[in-house]
Order: C-alpha cells, then structure tokens, then sequence
C-alpha cells in the first residue's frame, strides 16, 4: 500500500508531498522523504558503489526503515519521485511501472500553461 508520493525539486525543495494516512504519521512521512534525498544524492554522485547508472532514471529501493520501503525515481531535469509504501514484499516492475505512471502525469500537469506550481511555506 502506498503511504505517502513525493516530488522534489532539483535543488531539493519540495514540489509536492502527498501522505495517504493519519495525520499522525504525515510528519514522520515528510522525515522519511526528507532523509531519502541523502541517499538519492549519494546514488547520483557515486553511481559505481550504489548500482544503478546515470542513464537509469528508476533509483529502486532507497532503504527499508521500520514498516516502510523508500523508492526513488530522478528525470531527466533532475527532479526527484520518492514512493513510501507500506508492502514490504513489492515487485520492483510494479514500482517503476508505478513511477512510469507518475512521471507521465506529472509531465502532463507541468506542460498545462494554465497549471499554477504550489508553493511551500518554510
């Protein structure tokens, strides 16, 4: 089950987090997206330790934290899906067919003229 979708920005500022729980467990979700950007960063800039290549957009489990597992996905413009989810034995198919998805829609609402980003209050 999916917990909580999150899209960041290239210089790491948040476009859109969205939590699919209690409100309770929102401010623990933006934590674990928060700190999932680290292991993003580590991936992209040290892309022989960590698996994945450059031209690899799906970043695949990020790590696994208490009930959770972290996904990440970087486009082409280097902004950043992160996918929290609470199944703990999902398929990496189903998660990039999942981010696949995501990006198309997200590509689709950022090429609408009429789309109006939200903004963040720090």
């Amino acid at each position: 089950m999916i917990v909580c979708v999150a899209v960041v920005g290239h210089q790491n500022n948040p476009l859109y987090i969205q939590s699919f729980t209690e409100a309770d467990d929102a401010l623990k979700l933006h934590h674990i997206v928060h700190c999932s950007l680290d292991v993003v960063d580590e991936r992209v800039n040290n892309p022989k330790k960590s698996g994945p290549m450059l031209n690899e957009t799906f970043l695949g489990l990020l790590y696994p934290i208490e009930n959770y597992k972290v996904y990440g996905y970087l486009t082409n413009t280097k902004v950043k899906f992160i996918l929290v989810t609470t199944d703990l034995d999902v398929k990496d198919a189903d998660v990039r067919n999942f981010f696949r998805r995501f990006h198309s829609a997200y590509v689709d609402a950022v090429s609408n003229p009429f789309h109006v980003p939200v903004r963040f209050l720090h």
